[in-house]
């Protein structure tokens, strides 16, 4: 960073199947600044968790079988979000774009925070509606961005 002014812009990802919209409106916003890109794919692995403890409490998976399938939903979601970032990566390099991606298994709310608190102006996020309570909570500078 520069003086108070941040230096990219950073589009935090939450929900492998609606980011088109918020991955268009940060590509335009980064041409018409001329900043790069930061783009996180956030997988919470207390969603996860939260899924699996439902799943056990309603009689569907014992607790080996729920440790097995976490497991491996979370590697799937991994490699799924691995993926849209290549993606992603594809897109800004068309439109001339640098960009610097990464998956990060992180709470949403407190990992906002921390980019928040070093003083990063620019962050969009998408996700779920679900997450709309949240959002409402977060500074300003916070763009929310939910999924149609």
């Amino acid at each position: 960073m520069t003086g108070s002014k941040t230096q990219f812009l950073l589009l935090i990802l939450t929900n492998p199947y609606a980011y088109e919209t918020a991955l268009d409106k940060a590509l335009t916003q980064a041409q018409q600044t001329h900043r790069p890109l930061k783009v996180v794919f956030a997988i919470d692995p207390e969603d996860l968790d939260t899924l699996m403890r439902d799943l056990g409490e309603s009689g569907w998976l014992g607790i080996g079988s729920r440790r097995s399938l976490q497991e491996s939903m979370l590697g799937g979601y991994r490699a799924l979000a691995a993926d849209i970032l290549e993606s992603v990566e594809s897109q800004c390099a068309e439109a001339g774009i640098p960009v610097e991606t990464h998956v990060e298994e992180v709470r949403l709310q407190p990992y906002l925070q921390s980019w928040i608190d070093r003083g990063v102006e620019n962050i969009m996020v998408n996700g779920s509606h679900s997450l709309t309570p949240i959002m409402e909570k977060m500074s300003p500078s916070v763009e929310w961005i939910p999924e149609e």
